[in-house]
């Protein structure tokens, strides 16, 4: 059965195989006609969008407002007509500025429509990052949320799935964080297109990351690794050892990156070797998309110019553009190099020194496992031993934040601390002795 209330709303009751009851029903209940509605608007209180309608407690009001989408929206049940239009007035209010918006996407429609367009604008390695982020972590919790809806409630379960598959192991608190990130990006995007007021995201709290001992090599085993190293492995090794720098970075340089002489010098990281969606090696950004200088003293400079000297005997070695670290053709299956169907003098490939090079100089050198990327820890805390502060290594390694290099390296740092601390005491001791 259907009929029309006083506040011209279409109703209807289902009395399913009962026509009897239904009649009933039918017979106690009139349509009020459009007549009756223009009188039920004159009521007090009635127009600008606020209209009475009666119900069995008596007349109740309801208001009608535009939303920031330029659709209409309605609120029933209240007591009178000034609730109705303070009700009204305050989402008017919201909508004029800007704290309330509406919109029919949901956060899985959202996502979908987002990260195509952000394909052109960032890196191989991040827009596969972001894709899985969303299809394994976000849009499972979130995807059937409407945009406008997603606050606390939404938000803590998410943080609540996250943090029981941490505490299962499933997922490393870094992922969980990296999630997240994925998370305000993509919700500051909607923002930016006006779908929403703010990015709720922006307040949830990370999960604490805790104390990771990182594997590297301690200052007597730098030589016996050196020395492990093949010829055609040690300059790059040395570069990753001493200077720090990212293979995917010391693969990618170029004799003109390297600025050299006799008291020391300087290698300029503009670049580095990234793998492409179709798994092939491409030249891209450094890792925070700015260059920075890695300086190095004079030793490093000597065998650097050496090796330069070197390069330059070598097919295409003398032009600027030319790469520093360039692999031969393989003759056979135990020589070192890259085969000769892939080009020979052409930059190392990463894998070829991760997986043969570097294992091999430790199997030689009877050192434990640790991977590649070890290396540059190595360099961090060679420098840190040496004296040198957490914002000296900053620059080295060309992290963008400072609380990044004491995360990693912190207490290395106070490490060293500790041991200067030993040994002013034992001057002043020995001072002290002296003096009586």
């Amino acid at each position: 059965m259907r009929w029309r209330d006083s506040s011209g709303r279409r109703r209807s009751k289902r009395f399913g195989d009962d026509e009897r009851t239904a009649r009933i029903f039918d017979e106690a209940v009139n349509d009020v006609g459009k007549t009756d509605r223009k009188v039920a608007a004159k009521l007090p209180g009635a127009g600008g969008g606020v209209y009475p309608y009666e119900t069995k407690q008596g007349t109740r009001w309801r208001y009608v407002a535009r939303r920031s989408d330029g659709t209409l929206t309605s609120k029933r049940g209240f007591t009178s007509a000034r609730a109705a239009r303070d009700a009204k007035r305050r989402l008017t209010e919201k909508v004029e500025r800007g704290e309330l918006r509406h919109t029919k996407h949901t956060f899985g429609s959202w996502w979908r429509e987002w990260l195509p367009r952000r394909k052109p604008y960032l890196e191989p390695g991040s827009w596969a990052n972001y894709e899985v982020h969303g299809r394994k972590r976000l849009l499972p919790v979130l995807e059937s949320i409407r945009l406008e809806r997603l606050d606390d409630g939404p938000l803590n379960e998410l943080v609540d799935v996250l943090a029981e598959q941490i505490d299962a192991e499933e997922l490393g608190p870094k992922t969980a964080n990296n999630a997240l990130g994925t998370l305000v990006v993509c919700l500051s995007g909607a923002v930016k297109e006006k779908l929403i007021p703010r990015n709720p995201a922006l307040e949830i709290e990370r999960f604490p990351l805790g104390h990771v001992e990182r594997e590297y090599l301690r200052l007597s085993e730098i030589p016996t690794y050196l020395s492990c190293c093949s010829d055609l492995y040690r300059p790059l090794a040395e570069v990753l050892v001493r200077d720090g720098l990212r293979i995917s970075e010391a693969i990618a340089l170029q004799i003109e990156d390297l600025e050299l002489d006799d008291s020391g010098g300087a290698i300029v990281v503009y670049r580095s070797h990234k793998r492409s969606a179709n798994h092939k090696t491409v030249v891209g950004s450094t890792k925070s998309d700015k260059f920075r200088r890695v300086e190095v003293g004079p030793r490093q400079s000597l065998m650097l110019r050496e090796h330069l000297a070197h390069r330059a005997t070598q097919p295409g070695g003398d032009s600027p553009k030319a790469h520093v670290f360039v692999m031969p053709a393989r003759t056979t299956k135990r020589s070192t190099g890259r085969w000769e169907g892939a080009g020979a003098w052409g930059p190392m490939d990463r894998n070829t020194v991760s997986r043969d090079w570097h294992k091999a100089a430790l199997i030689e050198a009877g050192l434990r496992h640790m991977p590649l990327h070890a290396l540059r820890h190595t360099a961090a805390a060679a420098w840190l031993a040496s004296g040198n502060t957490l914002a000296y290594v900053q620059h080295q390694l060309g992290h963008a934040n400072i609380t990044t290099t004491q995360r990693y390296y912190g207490h290395l740092e106070r490490n060293v601390l500790a041991a200067g601390a030993a040994i002013t005491e034992e001057q002043i001791e020995r001072l002290t002795g002296l003096a009586a």
